[in-house]
């Protein structure tokens, strides 16, 4: 599966092993995780996690976008600036190795596989599951755009404002090496 408009030569030229890895396994409100199977999308995720007040630290807007793909690839968004990239937030991974055996990595647990996992295309193991860190949502994100010129100014708003705790989100929009938007958002249960 992919979400780019390149597609690999070795996805048409490889064997494809058709699997149907794509539900939500379990979500723990007390460890604050929730362990997915790799083709489980972000809007499933979202939709879920939302309707029970949760939502991941780092959220990826696209609902196609896969749990697998945002850890075997590379997963960013407008919040990882306060957490990360998206393999930040993961606390597990659940492989097939080529020899065909099952395991289990974390920080602390075959933590050689478990850093060595990200980005590396599916080339270690077959991902069969990951828990992944969720936090409380609140009902609505109140965002501010401020409209920022001079390339200097552009790289100093957004590194402020990225270090700004109370900033849950930050994104800056380029129009030019000269123009630019700096988006900041903030989670609350009020609407203005």
């Amino acid at each position: 599966l992919t979400v780019s408009l390149r597609v690999g030569k070795y996805k048409k030229t490889h064997k494809n092993i058709m699997i149907n890895l794509m539900d939500i396994l379990e979500v723990d409100t007390k460890k604050q995780i929730v362990r997915v199977e790799p083709l489980v999308t972000m809007g499933q995720v979202t939709a879920l996690l939302n309707s029970i007040g949760w939502t991941l630290p780092v959220l990826p807007e696209l609902d196609d976008l896969t749990v697998g793909g945002l850890i075997m690839g590379t997963g960013i968004e407008s919040s990882s600036h306060k957490y990360g990239l998206f393999q930040h937030i993961c606390t597990a991974y659940e492989l097939v190795l080529a020899d065909g055996s099952f395991v289990r990595c974390t920080p602390s647990e075959n933590s050689d596989l478990f850093y060595s996992v990200p980005w590396s295309c599916g080339t270690l193991g077959f991902l069969v599951a990951a828990e992944i860190r969720i936090i409380p949502a609140k009902k609505y994100v109140k965002l501010r755009f401020e409209p920022v010129r001079g390339l200097e100014a552009i790289c100093d708003k957004f590194a402020l404002e990225a270090q700004r705790p109370e900033n849950d989100f930050v994104e800056g929009l380029l129009y030019s090496l000269e123009e630019a938007v700096i988006m900041t958002g903030s989670m609350t249960d009020k609407a203005e």
